[in-house]
């Protein structure tokens, strides 16, 4: 069964990680992503890599509501991930929580710090190395209790590898 769970998520594109664990620690070089085999949204990922795709998909659906990343003038509102807002708010742009770091870097995933919030990069394995975001603030996204599915993590990647573009 083992294998064919570890089949299943190489034919789809993601990784799987039998160490998975999220410990919440700055030193974990695990991916703390879960392959998903229910969620049609997931299961949709693996075909996407362009912004509008992930706005309505992951931004909408686990990011921009009340009180979050929706433009309201509050520290995490700062960064707005609404449609046709987040480009402006996450390429070269600098973090709220740490500002010697961009939130996204076209072609880099390490020293995209989105993905370091994102429980995608561990941030031992950040460029440079970071530091978990401080409790007070914790890994996205919060309303979740989780993370993102991994195949939603690697939609994500490969926009940002395909230069993180606008459309």
């Amino acid at each position: 069964m083992l294998r064919i769970v570890l089949v299943a998520s190489l034919v789809a594109g993601c990784r799987l990680s039998l160490e998975a664990t999220d410990t919440g620690d700055d030193t974990s070089t695990v991916r703390a992503c879960k392959f998903s085999t229910t969620s049609p949204s997931c299961a949709d990922a693996v075909n996407h890599a362009e912004l509008a795709w992930i706005e309505t998909n992951i931004f909408a659906a686990s990011c921009n509501f009340s009180g979050c990343h929706n433009g309201d003038n509050t520290p995490q509102g700062k960064v707005d991930l609404r449609a046709t807002k987040s480009y402006a708010h996450l390429v070269n742009y600098a973090s709220v929580i740490d500002p010697t770091r961009k939130l996204v870097v076209a072609n880099d995933i390490e020293a995209s710090y989105l993905m370091l919030m994102l429980r995608d990069v561990p941030p031992a394995m950040a460029s440079p190395p970071g530091k978990a975001p401080p409790g007070s603030v914790g890994f996205m996204p919060q309303n979740a209790g989780s993370t993102l599915c991994c195949q939603k993590l690697d939609t994500l990647e490969r926009w940002i590898m395909a230069g993180a573009p606008s459309m």
